[in-house]
């Protein structure tokens, strides 16, 4: 074949993904427009979507507390100034900071904005545990009430309409937890989420009187 018959094809093959990007949902931890951060690219806003952010926060937040613990265990003995000095030169996480994922924003768009947000994990400083998670731009579909929250001693269950959770949801089903508060009562709750046929879509677990959770699918 000769060589112009190639670049002619490869053109052609190059406008064809152009024209049809792939629409996989990814999250990728890169820049965009020289701003680095958790950028997740053709968001699917339903249970696997919110799963899969989940899967990855929960990656990063075990990455980061044993790289911290390690460095943490190396400046034990030394003095305040050896440590000072040591952690000058680092730049790995000794502490937790919350993990942001973003919308990712055009080619053309600058920095991701407040509005690119699609959740933030509020994590404790110290022990790289979940505080909360923080929806700032999601519009609740459907409202769910405290009174909507069944209990036992040990657990809750939260049935929602439909059988997918989306963001707004999730902003919802918080919202609930929070009001009814049986968490607080306990030193572990666990609350079902449940779909309308009655089939377990995830759950929060809760620990130390609801000072912290962590969503299991």
């Amino acid at each position: 074949m000769k060589p112009y018959f190639l670049a002619i094809l490869l053109l052609i093959n190059l406008t064809a993904c152009m024209k049809h990007p792939a629409k996989n949902m990814e999250i990728k931890y890169t820049s965009i427009n020289d701003v680095y951060g958790n950028y997740v690219f053709n968001f699917k806003d339903s249970t696997d979507g919110i799963k899969r952010i989940n899967d990855f926060a929960e990656k990063d937040i075990l990455t980061s507390k044993k790289v911290a613990d390690s460095i943490n265990t190396k400046i034990a003995g030394f003095t305040k100034e050896e440590a000072a000095k040591y952690l000058s030169g680092q730049s790995l996480p000794t502490s937790a900071s919350n993990i942001i994922f973003y919308n990712a924003p055009g080619e053309f768009s600058g920095e991701p904005k407040t509005d690119d947000i699609l959740v933030e994990y509020e994590l404790d400083e110290d022990n790289f545990k979940i505080k909360g998670l923080n929806i700032p731009n999601a519009k609740s579909k459907e409202e769910i009430s405290a009174a909507a929250v069944s209990k036992t001693s040990q657990s809750g269950s939260i049935t929602i309409k439909g059988n997918t959770v989306t963001l707004g949801t999730l902003k919802a089903i918080i919202r609930a937890i929070d009001e009814a508060g049986y968490h607080r009562n306990s030193d572990q709750y666990v609350y079902t989420v449940n779909g309308e046929k009655n089939q377990p879509l995830f759950s929060f677990i809760y620990e130390q009187k609801g000072k912290y959770f962590r969503l299991s699918f």
